[in-house]
Order: C-alpha cells, then structure tokens, then sequence
C-alpha cells in the first residue's frame, strides 16, 4: 500500500512536470509567432527589388526613348524634362530614338520607370 501512495505521488508530479513544461514551451512558440509577426517586412528599394516599390500595378506609357536609353519621354519633343529616367537600360537597347509603348513600374518619388516590356509604334500611314 505504501508503494502504490509513492506511485501515485511520483505520477501526479510527473503530469505537472510535463503540463509546466508544455506551458512553457506555448509560451515560448507564441512569443516567438507575435515578435515575427509584428516585424515589418523589408521594403523593395532594401531588398534591391528595384523601382516598382511605390508602384503596385505596372503601366502602360506610350512615349519616345532618348538617343542613348537613358531617359523616356511622353512628349513629342524627347528634349523636354517631362519624362522618366530608366532604371533598367538594357531593356531599351535597340530603341533608342524610337516610339515606343512600356509596360513599366513607375516611381514618382525617385522620376524612374523600371521597363517590363517593350512594343515599337508603328507609325500611322495617311
């Protein structure tokens, strides 16, 4: 009989031992879950995402490329200052000087177009 009382003793401390450990363990987890969670995540410009960070849809823009890529234009006159600098140049080699409709992601902020895609506009014949 007395056996069996310290059985009983020994697997009533057992159970707590493991309920305080299992406490202490969803504790630990949720803390951890809400510390992730509350973290704000890198904006794209950190990451090195590119330009689209301010965009979240890309645009279409008909416009004219300037003579070296650098720069797009929406008026006719590719001269003025009413445009875009190019984030990613090398998506406008083989246009330059040329009418051109981009798919793009535009920041204002920086006055920067990061090209998706490229189409020549054909001129219209009269």
């Amino acid at each position: 009989m007395l056996a069996s009382k310290y059985k009983l003793a020994g697997n009533t401390g057992g159970v707590m031992m493991k309920k305080l450990f299992l406490a202490a363990l969803s504790l630990a987890l949720m803390t951890i879950g809400n510390a992730r969670a509350q973290s704000s995540p890198q904006s794209a410009t950190k990451s090195g995402a590119g330009v689209h960070s301010s965009a979240t849809k890309p645009i279409l823009i008909s416009g004219r490329v300037s003579g070296d890529g650098r720069h797009f234009s929406v008026d006719r006159d590719s001269d003025s200052d009413s445009g875009w600098n190019v984030s990613n140049i090398r998506a406008l080699k083989g246009h330059e000087g040329s009418l051109v409709t981009v798919k793009c992601y535009v920041d204002a902020s920086r006055n920067q177009i990061q090209i998706l895609s490229v189409n020549r506009v054909q001129p219209e014949v009269r």
